[in-house]
């Protein structure tokens, strides 16, 4: 037979359930996060998996001509290049990753009289524009320890490009004044595609590259002197220092 104090004891527990319930039940929410794709944002930055970015850069000719008669002038010789990179870390010393490049390339000939390229005739000036679109691959060594920034590195890769307009372009000055600037397109003796390989050295947003081409810039049946292989210049990395 259950005694009074009993009865009191249960219905004291069942008053103290009901009432802990409604307390919890009714309490208000006061700081709320929702933490779901917080590691898939974490993913995407500078020094994180993922990061893609635009880059603009400069770049000069370098290096022997295949043959006197493609002799060119070297610092007036220059590339003006756009493309955008993509880079995935796989730890914190390597990533790799590929690229988009649009590039156009000045080559300006020297006029002598042993000059082969494109042909024998002697102008006020000369050159030929190479507009190019292309990719790279690439493979980068992270030689420090970074925050969330790029930090110095050093990338080994190579590229391939398509020469989708080719310009030769001549000044030509005669005695009584006249000035005629050509401009020709449409030639049968550029190569379609160029290939080789490239290093860079980065800090941050500043890179030092230098490549070697080593596909030839005109096709064998033109029977003409490659021009520079090398080209060494400067990108800048369009994302924050």
């Amino acid at each position: 037979m259950i005694t009074m104090l009993q009865m009191m004891v249960r219905l004291c527990l069942s008053l103290f359930i009901l009432f802990a319930g409604y307390a919890v039940s009714a309490q208000s929410v006061i700081i709320a996060e929702d933490v779901r794709g917080m590691d898939e944002e974490k993913q995407y930055g500078m020094n994180r998996r993922h990061f893609s970015h635009s880059w603009i850069g400069i770049g000069f000719a370098a290096g022997p001509p295949g043959d006197p008669g493609a002799d060119i002038h070297y610092w007036r010789s220059r590339s003006l290049e756009y493309g955008y990179r993509y880079k995935r870390q796989y730890s914190n010393v390597f990533s790799n990753g590929a690229e988009l490049i649009i590039r156009r390339s000045a080559y300006h000939l020297r006029q002598r009289d042993e000059k082969s390229v494109p042909g024998p005739t002697i102008h006020e000036w000369e050159k030929l524009v190479f507009f190019q679109t292309g990719i790279g691959l690439y493979q980068r060594i992270n030689v420090d320890q970074r925050g969330d920034y790029i930090g110095r590195f050093i990338d080994l890769g190579g590229y391939a490009k398509w020469n989708f307009h080719v310009r030769h372009v001549t000044l030509d000055e005669y005695d009584d004044g006249e000035r005629v600037r050509v401009r020709r397109t449409g030639m049968n003796y550029p190569e379609t595609f160029d290939y080789g390989v490239l290093v860079r050295l980065g800090l941050n947003s500043i890179v030092f590259k230098g490549t070697y081409r080593i596909s030839g810039m005109f096709r064998d049946s033109a029977n003409l002197p490659d021009l520079p292989k090398l080209t060494f210049g400067m990108e800048i990395g369009l994302h924050p220092f």
